[in-house]
């Protein structure tokens, strides 16, 4: 007679909280947090408010999930529906299908060498002047200063090195608010995000605002320079 093993269960994370879960990890320390999962083994459940995630450890297998055996993995969930208010149906947002194709060829020529070379000196160019303005002999806050460096970098390469300094500004301050009231918005059951909380209209007003950062940034990369308009009308073209 033979005998079928038991699949193994998959490991929970230590540290989870009722009604909460791990959330509270994710809030105040998630790198520490994420990189501790590798002890547990190579699939780790948490639990994301009441919603269990299963965060994948192994390179190898994370492979399969990303690329391999991709078309069996359907990206969606909670995290997912919280980033697509404010992201909309864009590639980090949608799975597959006609939406994903047509998002993909949009922005494909933005990831060729070429571009990607030019906008690499310009985000290397803006970390240096970010760096060069710290004050010598001072203690840094260096989780506040990545998060300043890593959003301006972001800004240069989607918009370029001449985003008007307002509009950059704005960026740089509304993103980590927007990011935290995202969290919460994956944390909290359905419901509760939808009442008219404090918290979530003030959430729903940076998210609103941010889309008219965007609106603002793109008129501004689309409206013709001065130097331009007048070597156009220079050459007497219309």
């Amino acid at each position: 007679m033979s005998t079928q093993a038991s699949p193994t269960p998959t490991p929970t994370a230590p540290g989870g909280l009722p009604l909460i879960g791990h959330a509270h990890h994710l809030a105040r320390t998630p790198l520490p947090f994420m990189t501790s999962l590798r002890e547990h083994g190579s699939v780790v459940r948490i639990n994301i408010g009441p919603t269990p995630a299963y965060v994948v450890t192994d390179p190898a297998l994370t492979r399969r999930v990303l690329v391999t055996d991709a078309t069996h993995y359907t990206k969606g969930g909670k995290i997912i529906d919280a980033l697509r208010v404010f992201f909309g149906d864009g590639l980090a947002t949608v799975a597959d299908g006609d939406t994903h194709l047509r998002n993909r060829r949009l922005m494909q020529p933005m990831f060729n060498k070429a571009h990607i070379a030019t906008r690499g000196e310009a985000m290397t160019a803006q970390v240096r002047e970010m760096v060069a303005a710290w004050p010598a002999g001072r203690p840094r806050d260096v989780y506040a200063d990545m998060n300043d460096i890593t959003l301006a970098a972001f800004l240069v390469a989607l918009f370029g090195t001449d985003l008007p300094p307002h509009l950059r500004t704005e960026f740089t301050a509304l993103m980590p608010a927007i990011m935290k009231g995202t969290i919460r918005q994956t944390v909290l059951p359905s419901w509760i995000t939808r009442l008219p909380l404090p918290a979530n209209r003030a959430h729903a007003r940076r998210v609103a605002r941010l889309r008219a950062l965007i609106d603002q940034a793109i008129d501004h990369r689309s409206a013709p320079h001065p130097g331009v308009a007048a070597e156009a009308a220079a050459a007497g073209c219309p």
